[in-house]
């Protein structure tokens, strides 16, 4: 009886082992913030926000260019490019969590006066 609870064990280490070097060798691997996607020369993500279900908004930097593109289950399109320096510093603070303009503001502020 004692051999198969110390083979249960034994067992049950290997797997914890294994799971502890999967979770290392992501960690090692992936750049931290992002989920299976790697820096690529000339853009980089900087953030996403959810919307509601399947709707998304990215926010990318593609050389000096600050991209807003939206995204559904189907199909992705640019809904602004961002020019103003002012307006680009504050959506990069408003991801990083230091919100200084509210994103109502934003829009409101880059709005064509038609």
């Amino acid at each position: 009886m004692s051999v198969d609870i110390l083979k249960t064990f034994a067992a049950l280490a290997i797997v914890l082992g294994l799971i502890f070097l999967l979770a290392w060798a992501y960690k090692k691997f992936l750049p931290a913030g992002q989920i299976g996607v790697k820096d690529q020369e000339g853009w980089r993500l900087l953030g996403t926000r959810v919307l509601s279900h399947g709707k998304q908004v990215f926010v990318l930097e593609v050389g000096k260019k600050l991209l807003l593109i939206g995204a559904t289950d189907k199909t992705m399109s640019a809904l602004m490019e961002v020019h103003d320096e002012a307006d680009r510093i504050a959506i990069t603070n408003a991801l990083a969590n230091k919100p200084t303009t509210s994103f109502a503001e934003l829009l409101r502020r880059s709005k064509p006066n038609a």
